[in-house]
């Protein structure tokens, strides 16, 4: 098909009336700019709206069957999807009053027309409404790509979700490569829209950035914490189990449920529910793979009643790399002790302890026999061996 013969997409329009002849006058001023759509009451206005995301304006009588124009207006007004919430609704202003008028106005309604209006002021009227809500659907567009490519979430100062995503499939590449271990824990505030309600959302804010610095403070330096939504987060944590993760996370699940938190001589009660897994112990193939199961473990602590954390271990990921690395060596295990990374060398303490003995020996024997170079390398007064064993034996 020649370029030519193509012809743009025109904006979708929605006209409701009960009157047909009142569609249909208002549908034939406007037919070659806009493609109409009619429905004779509310419901059915309703149901078009939810089904058909190319409606750019909505044209509504008041006096409508199955949901009047009021409702519409207000459900309308009331979706979570911002399609349909900022949608402009032009009211057709009949015999009501100024009492009606007012209703709808404060319901929400862009504005409002006559039944009769001309064609000119009809289309210029619904060509500028047009073009506020295309500036608006491309600020909105530019505003989800800046956040999208942000790194830090504006109010917490954590790593927002897509860095989370970015860096936790880096380091899940790497764990496997390393067969190490990879642990993930989502947190969710139980009823934190509730608390919102409540307090407004100034306060609330407050409370998500002190539960956000909670968190920060908590971390190691090669932990990832991150804003993950309105009122959750989630933390990545290299070479630590699910098991030591959830041990982690009861204890930071204490941490909130005992902060004193008032608001006009309340007290404001906040609980987490907190999923946590890792890559061990779950059939995992990516890092997303452990976001959901995470996921979904935050949302079973929250349906058991919130203020809990759940980590249950499924079968283990023997299609992957064992996940238990093989103990560092003693320069590792001395560097990690030098970075706070002590519970990650419990598994492999036997193992170390062997490996040192011959040496801990050694100098043993070299400070028992030549009381010198101990004192030469200033160590610490011991008790030699002879006298440990019979301190024992005694």
């Amino acid at each position: 098909m020649p370029i030519a013969d193509v012809k743009p997409k025109l904006p979708r329009l929605l006209i409701v009336d009960a009157g047909q002849p009142v569609r249909a006058a208002l549908a034939r001023q406007i037919e070659q700019t806009y493609e109409v759509l009619e429905a004779g009451d509310g419901a059915a206005a309703w149901q078009l709206l939810a089904s058909e995301p190319r409606i750019k304006v909505v044209i509504s009588g008041l006096a409508l069957p199955e949901m009047d124009g009021y409702a519409l207006l207000e459900r309308i007004r009331a979706s979570k999807l911002p399609r349909l919430r900022d949608v402009p609704v032009l009211m057709i202003s009949g015999g009501e009053g100024e009492v009606e008028r007012a209703r709808a106005a404060s319901l929400g309604a862009t504005d409002f027309i006559s039944a009769g209006i001309g064609a000119a002021e009809l289309t210029a009227r619904l060509d500028a409404l047009t073009q506020l809500a295309r500036a608006k659907e491309d600020l909105d567009a530019s505003r989800v790509a800046v956040s999208e490519q942000a790194t830090t979430d504006p109010l917490t100062q954590l790593f927002t979700m897509g860095f989370m995503v970015k860096q936790g499939s880096a380091m899940y590449s790497y764990a496997r490569r390393h067969t190490l271990t990879l642990a993930v824990l989502r947190l969710g505030l139980d009823n934190f829209e509730a608390v919102r309600t409540k307090v407004g959302d100034v306060i609330a804010d407050q409370i998500i950035v002190a539960v956000a610095k909670l968190l920060d403070s908590r971390m190691r330096k090669e932990d990832c914490v991150a804003r993950t939504g309105a009122a959750e987060f989630g933390i990545m944590s290299p070479a630590t189990t699910g098991e030591a993760a959830a041990r982690f996370a009861q204890r930071v699940a204490e941490e909130i449920r005992a902060a004193k938190i008032t608001w006009q001589g309340q007290k404001i009660a906040i609980s987490v529910s907190i999923g946590a897994c890792d890559n061990a112990s779950e059939v995992v193939e990516s890092f997303a793979d452990l976001l959901v199961i995470a996921q979904q473990r935050m949302q079973q602590a929250y349906a058991a009643g919130g203020d809990r954390v759940v980590f249950a271990p499924g079968p283990k990921n023997n299609a992957a790399p064992k996940m238990q690395r093989e103990a560092p060596s003693i320069e590792e295990a001395l560097a990690m002790l030098a970075s706070g990374r002590s519970e990650a060398l419990v598994p492999h303490a036997g193992d170390l302890a062997r490996r040192l003995y011959p040496l801990v020996r050694f100098c043993d024997d070299l400070f028992t026999r030549d009381p010198d170079v101990s004192a030469e390398i200033k160590l610490p007064k011991t008790l030699t061996r002879t006298q440990r064993m019979k301190k024992i034996s005694s």
